[in-house]
This record gives structure tokens, sequence and C-alpha cells, in this order.
């Protein structure tokens, strides 16, 4: 009787896919722990945190423009709050948006967030206006110095068109019109002066001031004189006279302070001062 030869165990060719991946394959640590696959179905099914889309990212930046287009065209005043039911209908969105679009906001200085009671267009006091005022000033001096050295006859063109735009508004006795073209115009020369720094700084101050400056052109007269103030700091950059164009465009602010003064009944004596400045 023939004895049958003890079976070994099956081993792969070593010529074999299987066995040139398992020569190959990086040796397992012993203190490592290898996951049961209990746990790995687990962490597979377990939700991703959830990420703001781009969409939403857009829809929040775009409701916080059009809450600040109703403060600054005084649709919204100061003081006044801002009711998140009313503001989502309008708006057409969820409320959700409107409460982000109030946070965006009180981070610029227009609105105030208050606890438990909501968000609120923020009050601007007279102390913390003429502040502001003068810091601007001195940044569209800056701006307008700059502009002209460095204004391209584009630009040249861009700010003759926007003078002329406010002649036409004031013909017109529209208001609303003069006061977008003018803050159009200011933003500008801000731009041409190329001082990235000082222009976000502006816009910051100016956002502020927007609460208030409105009613600087609600006296008769007044869209005509600063009008006619745009008109001599542009001839000053298109002449490419930085000296002036910064005395002018520095003169044009405190003058603008003064109107907005005098609209709320606080004019003084230095401020009456200021306004017979000579252009």
């Amino acid at each position: 009787m023939t004895a049958e030869a003890p079976s070994l165990p099956n081993r792969p060719d070593p010529s074999s896919p299987l066995r040139k991946s398992q020569e190959n394959a990086a040796p397992q640590d012993k203190g490592s722990t290898v996951k049961a696959p209990s746990q790995v179905s687990t962490l597979a099914r377990r939700p991703a945190p959830k990420r703001r889309t781009r969409a939403t990212e857009a829809l929040g930046i775009d409701i916080a423009r059009r809450i600040e287009q109703l403060i600054t065209e005084g649709t919204l005043r100061a003081g006044e709050r801002l009711n998140e039911a009313t503001l989502a209908r309008s708006l057409g969105v969820s409320r959700g948006p409107v409460r982000e679009a109030a946070r965006a906001l009180e981070k610029i200085g227009l609105v105030t967030v208050i606890m438990n009671r909501g968000a609120f267009v923020r009050s601007l006091d007279l102390d913390e206006a003429m502040e502001v005022y003068e810091i601007n000033g001195v940044l569209f001096g800056l701006a307008s110095g700059h502009a002209a050295i460095a204004v391209t006859a584009q630009q040249a063109l861009t700010l003759r068109g926007m003078v002329e735009a406010m002649d036409a508004a004031i013909a017109r006795d529209d208001r609303d019109e003069f006061f977008a073209v003018n803050s159009d115009f200011h933003a500008a020369i801000m731009t041409y002066g190329r001082n990235r720094e000082a222009q976000a700084l502006y816009d910051q101050f100016t956002r502020k001031l927007r609460l208030l400056r409105r009613r600087s052109f609600e006296a008769s007269g007044n869209m005509q004189a600063a009008n006619r103030e745009h008109r001599d700091l542009m001839e000053a950059i298109l002449a490419g006279d930085g000296v002036r164009a910064r005395d002018l465009a520095e003169a044009h602010a405190r003058l603008g302070r003064a109107r907005f003064l005098d609209a709320i009944g606080h004019a003084s004596e230095a401020d009456n001062k200021t306004r017979k400045e000579p252009s």
C-alpha cells in the first residue's frame, strides 16, 4: 500500500500577480489597529459636515447690499429696527439670509445688533460724524493729489462726464441722481489715486457718512455749490496740478461738512468761515 505524501499549503506561483502584490505590499505596523468592517462602514455612512455653498454666500452678499441700499436711500432710517419677516418677504428670501446680512452690515458700521432685541440701523452721533468728515477729507485730498499725477485720458473723460451728469441732475432737481453720481465721482477719484489702503479706509468711513450726507443737499443751492467744487477739482486733476487738487479736495470735504451742519441746524462760526474759503 502506497503512503500518501503529506499535503502542503497552497502557495501562489512566484510569477503570478497575486504573489507580486503581496511582496510589494507595505508591512503592517504591529502597533496599528485595523478597523473592523463594521467600523469602516459606520464611518462611510457618517454625513459630511455641512458647508456653505457659493450660491448661499452669494445670496447673503446680495441681501446685505440690498439692505445697505435701503439704508443709504433713507428707506430704513437711523435707529429703525430691521424687521426680519418684513424684509425677508419684500426681498423674496427666508429670514436666514436677512439675519446673516445684518451681521455683515454690523461689521461695516451700518447696523447695530443687540442681543435678544434684534438689529437696528446705526445712529451716528454728531461728534463721530465730524471725526469721519475730518479723516475722509485728508484721504480724499491724498487721492486727488495722486490722481492729478497719474490720471489717464479715459479717466479724465469719466470725471468730466460725471460732473456734467450732476449738472443735468441739478437741472431736473433730481436729488437722488445727484447723490448717486456724487458718490461715484468721489469713489472714482479714490480709485485713480492708486492707494488701496487709503481707498479701503475711505470706503469704510463713507458708508457711515451716507447715513447723513443726503441731508447736505436738501437746502436750495447746495447741489450747485457742491458741483462747482467738483468742477474746480476736476480741472486741477486734469491739469496735473497735484498740490492744487489736494487743497481743493480737502476744502471740498470741509465745505461738505459745513453744508451738513447747516442742514441739521448746527452751523458754527468756524463752519460759516469755512464756507467763505476761496476755490
